[in-house]
């Protein structure tokens, strides 16, 4: 078999990976990528982006929706097949862009499905690879359920490619895949139900906001039924899909979203060849990205047992891990003031610290809360569901945490991280002078009666 050498070689083909290898050949590495999908990643092609697409369109619906009778005659109706196409101009090309985009950088390129074969070499479809350094950079898989008739379900990526949206789609799972594609299915005329075994949806999350979450996708149509394991999934009549819950209740539905969250792809080290540790959240590192048990081997994104799979951290462990095996472990990635968002409609936000991890840390702090339907920026949208919660240290009246649902919040939580990553007070965002009257500004009265 074919052998070829070179200094790195990295396993997928995503942004983190794209960050990676640029950082390692402008420090005079020898680089290849190697992917068994075309290449891109989740986010570009799969995820993030043309996800996006999708909410863009349900929130033009919503919003035109909500303000029938108070200034719109009458709410628009998404052209499925038209959307698709929209998303998929999007997506054409890009592949063959990153490519050339290795390329023209002095990367080389392998296609093939990877594993490792020794600590030092992995096998690439027909090659085998020595390497003085590997980067696993090969990111997460949907979770498939282990009940009869799973493979009646699709996935994510089945959702994102559907030619029509068919009358009925059941999601299996509470987390923010269902949510996310539940709102935007209901926009294009779907009747949606979301089973979910455990008490609370959306865990990572504050349970307040999430409460709010769930009135608003109560109104938009959803239905959430909750303390469901699905059991079942079975033909029906007509080509109907019938599942069946823990309570013995029959749900009948046209399509089955297996949405129950993602599992790290880590088939490169079936047979542990290479002699690197992981669990279920994916390859175990240190502080520097760098596996313990095989010190050639660092992972980045959602490979890595890191704290968040997101695609902007792993662009972040990405470039860390370029800078540890050009220089030496040098740089170690920090972790505070990471935001989160489920682009539900409205959006629920989340940074920093929940109420009950800052009560665990035994932490003294206070919180402001509060609702924003009555909110001049949430009544000129018709937006009947909305609220805040921030959290703020009792002594230097810090931002701990901050945890919102509303329009725009997507956005407005990027100002909560920017404080709680540089330690700013409730006072440092008071003072500043915000464009208004924009979503930003409302933050102001979110904040303002700390120091009284």
């Amino acid at each position: 078999m074919n052998e070829i050498h070179t200094d790195v070689l990295i396993i997928g083909s995503g942004t983190s990976a794209h960050y990676c290898a640029h950082g390692l050949r402008e420090a005079g590495k020898r680089v290849l990528v190697a992917d068994e999908r075309e290449f891109g990643g989740t986010c570009a092609l799969r995820g993030c982006q043309p996800k996006k697409y999708f909410v863009a369109n349900a929130e033009a619906v919503a919003m035109a929706a909500h303000l029938v009778g108070k200034g719109i005659d009458r709410a628009p109706q998404t052209d499925w097949p038209a959307l698709q196409r929209l998303k998929n101009e999007f997506l054409d090309g890009l592949p063959e862009e990153k490519v050339e985009g290795f390329e023209k950088a002095g990367i080389g390129i392998l296609r093939g499905r990877a594993r490792f074969v020794a600590e030092d070499r992995v096998q690439v479809g027909g090659q085998v690879v020595r390497a003085g350094h590997f980067v696993i950079a090969t990111g997460s898989k949907p979770r498939r359920a282990d009940i009869p008739g799973a493979e009646l379900a699709g996935t994510s990526d089945d959702f994102l490619s559907l030619p029509e949206m068919p009358r009925r789609v059941l999601f299996i799972g509470g987390g923010y895949i269902s949510f996310e594609f539940a709102h935007v299915a209901a926009r294009a005329g779907a009747a949606l139900t979301v089973l979910h075994r455990g008490k609370r949806p959306l865990a990572a999350f504050d349970p307040d906001m999430v409460d709010l979450l769930l009135k608003a996708s109560h109104e938009a149509g959803i239905r959430v039924v909750l303390e469901e394991p699905a059991t079942r999934i079975e033909r029906g009549a007509a080509g109907a899909l019938v599942v069946t819950g823990g309570s013995g209740a029959l749900y009948e539905t046209d399509l089955v979203i297996e949405a129950s969250g993602r599992d790290p792809n880590l088939s490169i080290l079936n047979g542990n060849l290479g002699n690197v540790a992981a669990n279920k959240k994916g390859v175990e590192v240190n502080e520097f990205l760098q596996s313990p048990t095989n010190p050639r081997v660092y992972a980045i994104g959602d490979a890595a047992a890191t704290p968040f799979q997101l695609a902007p951290v792993a662009d972040n462990e990405g470039m860390a891990a370029a800078a540890n095996i050009a220089h030496g472990n040098v740089k170690k990635l920090d972790y505070t003031g990471v935001a989160s968002v489920v682009f539900t409609i409205p959006n629920l936000a989340t940074v920093g610290l929940t109420e009950g991890e800052a009560r665990k840390r035994g932490l003294k702090f206070h919180v402001h809360r509060g609702t924003t339907e009555e909110w001049a920026s949430s009544v000129r949208i018709g937006e009947k569901q909305g609220g805040y919660k921030i959290l703020f240290d009792d002594d230097t009246h810090k931002i701990l945490g901050a945890h919102l649902l509303r329009h725009n919040a997507g956005e407005t939580i990027n100002v909560f991280a920017l404080a709680i990553r540089f330690g700013m007070t409730a006072r440092d965002l008071e003072c500043v002078t915000w464009a208004y009257p924009t979503y930003t500004s409302d933050l102001k009265r979110m904040i303002r009666h700390i120091y009284e």
